[in-house]
Order: C-alpha cells, then structure tokens, then sequence
C-alpha cells in the first residue's frame, strides 16, 4: 500500500507550541484583543491577523516552532513497522515563504530524528489532488481542509482535536496515538 502522512500533528506534536506562540504574539505585537480560535489549525485561522501579521510571526517563529516539535508517541516505531510492508510519503503543505527551505529542513528533521520514508513531498497544498493523481491508499492527516475531500477518495486516518472533531464519516478513522494508527492499518 502506498501511505502518506502529514508531518505536523501527526508525527510532530506542534500545534500546542504554536498556540502558545501565536498567542504570545497576538498579545505583545498585534494588540488588537483577537481572541483565539480554538478550532483553528494554523497561524492564518488561530487570530484575524492581517496578511503582513502572519508573514512577520511566520519569518520570525514557524521555522523554529516546527523544528524543534517533539514526535508524537510511538510515531518513529510504528512509521518503522508500517514502511517493512507500505510505501510512505510524507506529504506537507510547508512552502515558501513561510520557510526559507522547506524540503532542507522538513528533511533533515526527519532524518535526524530516524523517521523512514520512501519520498517526501512539500509545498503540497492540493492533498486530495496528490492522493488521487499518486494512488495512495491511506492518508495520515490533521487538518480539516484536506480530510473531508481526501476521505471521498480514501481512508483517513485523523488524529483527532479540536480543530478537527466536526470530521466524521465514512472512511475517517479517529485516533488518540500511533498505536492506534497501526491497529487500523492493520484492519484495512
């Protein structure tokens, strides 16, 4: 089978760090009393900033935020287990200008931390496109934009928040953890 799976909140635990820096941000730079949007997913829906707000936390933050989110519980061992027998794609939207080198960085993360794939693929904004032009047959994903198209293609396997608990489904299969991923892998 052909898996891809979405780095941030999937295999990375980055969304609570990124909340509190946004927060962070909104408070002492922006200073306008946004309130946060729980159910946001990223720096363009946790606040109403304007376009050269997001672009300034973004040059200042993301980078740093995302490299240094720690994986998620048993993500290494299970994507390990899971690539003896599938090819994985790691799949993210991460592009400039948001990152000065998207592919450089996402790729070094994961070989520093030893997380095995077959290709990686950034500044993918279109996943329902990439899933159905490359055949996958499993997608690994967070965010709410990519799972309802994708889950009219494929199972889904989402790990469930806040930001995504309105996705339900056929062929959305909610998770806590990896070890759970590997259950529903296995039953699929």
């Amino acid at each position: 089978m052909k898996i891809g799976i979405d780095i941030d909140n999937t295999i990375t635990t980055t969304r609570p760090t990124l909340i509190d820096y946004c927060t962070k941000y909104n408070n002492e730079v922006v200073k306008r009393n946004l309130k946060l949007n729980r159910k946001g997913y990223n720096i363009s829906n946790f606040f109403a900033w304007t376009q050269e707000e997001q672009m300034d936390f973004s040059k200042k933050y993301l980078e740093g935020i995302v490299l240094s989110a720690p994986l998620k519980d048993n993500a290494k061992k299970i994507i390990e287990k899971i690539s003896k027998d599938n090819y994985i794609y790691i799949i993210t939207a991460r592009k400039n200008p948001d990152f000065v080198d998207p592919y450089n960085m996402t790729k070094k993360y994961l070989d520093e931390n030893k997380i095995i794939y077959n290709e990686l693929i950034v500044g993918c904004e279109d996943k329902y496109k990439f899933c159905k032009d490359n055949n996958i047959d499993i997608m690994i994903d967070d965010e709410p934009q990519n799972i309802e198209p994708i889950s009219k293609l494929i199972p889904v396997i989402v790990f469930a928040d806040e930001q995504n608990e309105m996705c339900e489904g056929n062929n959305i299969y909610k998770v806590h953890n990896w070890l759970d991923v590997d259950k529903i892998i296995e039953k699929i």
